[in-house]
C-alpha cells in the first residue's frame, strides 16, 4: 500500500470516522496491516474497530456495537473480498446489528440516516 493513498484518506476526514476492519487473517495481509497501522497513528480521527480481535467467539455484542455506530458520522467497512462476499463475521454483523427497527424502518429514527459509508475492499 502506497502512504500517500493513506495521507488522502486523513486529510479527507473532518470528523472521527469508524473503520469497521474484518480481516480474519489480517497478520498475513501485507497491505491490510499497513492500513490499520496507519490509522492507529491518528486516534482522534480515526476509531478502528477489528471485528475478529473484538469478537474472536463472534458472539457480537449488538448493543455496544449499535451505539459505537451512532458515535460516528463517517463509516468505513474494511474486508477481504472473497467469492463475491464479505468475510462471514462481517455478514453476521450487518444481520445482527443494522437491524429492523433500528438501522431502518418506520419506527427506528432511522439511526444509519445520513452516515457516510464506504465499503474498502482490495483485491489480491
Amino acid at each position: 500500500m502506497r502512504t500517500s493513498f493513506v495521507s488522502n484518506m486523513i486529510m479527507m476526514s473532518k470528523t472521527k470516522t469508524l473503520i469497521i476492519v474484518t480481516h480474519p487473517h489480517i497478520s498475513e495481509s501485507a497491505m491490510n496491516k499497513k492500513w490499520v497501522e496507519e490509522l492507529l497513528k491518528f486516534p482522534e480521527k480515526y476509531t478502528v474497530h477489528q471485528l475478529y480481535e473484538a469478537y474472536p467467539n463472534e458472539k457480537i455484542d449488538v448493543l455496544a456495537e449499535q451505539r459505537l455506530v451512532e458515535q460516528h458520522d463517517k463509516i468505513i467497512f474494511q474486508f477481504p473480498y472473497y467469492w463475491f462476499n464479505c468475510p462471514s463475521l462481517l455478514k453476521k454483523w450487518f444481520d445482527e446489528v443494522l437491524t429492523h427497527g433500528w438501522a431502518y424502518g418506520s419506527k427506528s429514527g432511522y439511526r444509519m440516516k445520513g452516515k457516510k459509508q464506504h465499503w474498502l475492499y482490495p483485491w489480491g
